[in-house]
């Protein structure tokens, strides 16, 4: 007997790398695989080669995101199908280890009956940098979200009275990629739910375009 697999189960096992990827980011530098500067002896008594590593990024960057969503676990009770979707982020490094969003992004989702049921997303998200090798970076944190229940995707949005507005998190895992100066491209896969209820749940992928603020 052939065993059937549903779309999302592939969604699940693509997600489970998530956690070992935040828990190798957020070991301290000297443990993880990403250094930031080549060792120096320790019979040196020079550190001036840790205090002028060049900074890889600049401190600030507006970006374009195009995003898909998927229902995830009970998630699949609630909405049958999902879809691709858009946004805008402002984004701050901090010394290539920390990058902080604020980003306005829309999920395109549908109920079980196949009717539209977008969300307008307010997030703020957390996350540590690690140097895989120059100009690839990797980041894993999390993210805080509001969640707007809107009609359709168009701004500006017109609110969804029959839905409550919701409060959810992110734990996410990004892929940097530094294209040229001033120009960064950011591919994200992202595990997110509700805090107030199981029956709201997602798998994103998304995918962002930067640009530096001179």
């Amino acid at each position: 007997m052939a065993l059937e697999l549903s779309p999302n189960h592939y969604f699940r096992v693509a997600t489970r790398a998530i956690l070992p990827a935040v828990f190798l980011l957020w070991m301290p530098p000297e443990v993880t695989f990403a250094q930031s500067s080549p060792p120096i002896p320790a019979d040196s008594g020079d550190l001036s080669a840790l205090e002028n590593d060049p900074i890889a990024f600049a401190p600030s960057y507006l970006s374009l995101i195009f995003n898909q969503n998927r229902p995830w676990s009970y998630g699949e009770r609630t909405w049958s199908d999902g879809g691709a979707s858009w946004g805008a982020e402002y984004r701050f490094f901090y010394k290539d280890k920390w990058t902080l969003s604020l980003a306005g992004t829309f999920k395109d989702l549908k109920d079980q009956e196949g009717n539209d049921a977008p969300y307008f997303t307010i997030s703020q998200e957390s996350s540590r940098l690690a140097r895989v090798y120059h100009p690839f970076y990797l980041s894993a944190g999390g993210k805080l979200n509001y969640l707007v229940p809107v009609r359709k995707i168009v701004i500006p949005y017109e609110r969804d009275q029959s839905r409550a507005i919701d409060t959810g998190a992110t734990l996410c895992v990004s892929a940097v990629y530094i294209a040229k100066d001033g120009v960064v491209v950011q591919l994200s896969a992202g595990r997110w739910r509700s805090l107030s209820t199981l029956k709201s749940q997602g798998f994103e992928l998304s995918l962002s375009a930067m640009v530096a603020i001179r």
